[in-house]
């Protein structure tokens, strides 16, 4: 009877993929080794003068790289007035920060007063912060660009109601912003209305809503810090 087992004239080849396979994975673990520390270990810790001593944001020069490199900024509002100089800010003026050079939106967190430490939190492709007399005034938040905050004055109108059964205002009607949108066609020039602030999440916040003759509108919240 024939032998019909396949003949190896050079038996020690059927050696050669597991050598080559032992040899693939080797490399990716000297890889993973070499490459995957840096992105395990997350960004670099900020640097002295970028964020005070509890590691709530500066806006100076050092902070604002800070800022701009991590997106996002930590202001601590929990005990009022907050000083312009604790900041890194002037006594009087305003600073805005955004848009990001990338286009990436910022992730502001407000502390705000209350029994329990809360917050505010905001995802914004700009803000602006507004100092008064050396202290905090004014933060005003352009929300992110995911949201709708700018287009016809419908669908402005419902996420600014959206928002104001989060933060506590009470938001105009369509009607209201439909009025809005005929005075400014007869006076050719934007009109803008501010709601009363809410105070449900522990800081008074407030919608601007701006709108102009083609029924396009906008809208800004607004976050009064006390100041006194």
């Amino acid at each position: 009877m024939s032998d019909l087992k396949p003949h190896r004239r050079w038996p020690w080849l059927a050696w050669v993929p597991a050598v080559v396979l032992s040899f693939a994975i080797l490399g990716a673990i000297v890889m993973a080794l070499v490459y995957v520390p840096p992105f395990a270990e997350g960004p670099p810790p900020p640097e002295p003068g970028q964020v005070d001593d509890r590691n709530y944001s500066l806006f100076t020069e050092e902070g604002l790289e800070f800022i701009e490199r991590e997106r996002a900024p930590r202001i601590n509002l929990a005990d009022p007035p907050v000083r312009a100089a604790a900041l890194g800010l002037p006594d009087d003026g305003s600073l805005t920060i955004g848009p990001h050079p990338q286009n990436l939106f910022y992730r502001l967190a407000l502390l705000v007063p209350g029994e329990e430490a809360q917050g505010v939190r905001f995802s914004t492709d700009r803000f602006t912060l507004v100092t008064e007399g050396g202290a905090l005034s004014r933060i005003e938040v352009q929300p992110a660009s995911f949201d709708p905050w700018i287009g016809l004055y419908r669908d402005v109108q419902g996420f600014v109601e959206e928002r104001g059964s989060r933060y506590g205002y009470a938001a105009p009607t369509q009607q209201d912003l439909l009025d809005l949108v005929l005075e400014a066609q007869e006076t050719g020039t934007d009109v803008v209305i501010v709601t009363e602030p809410g105070t449900a999440l522990g800081v008074p916040i407030s919608a601007e809503i701006g709108c102009g003759g083609t029924g396009t509108c906008y809208a800004t919240f607004i976050v009064t810090p006390a100041v006194g």
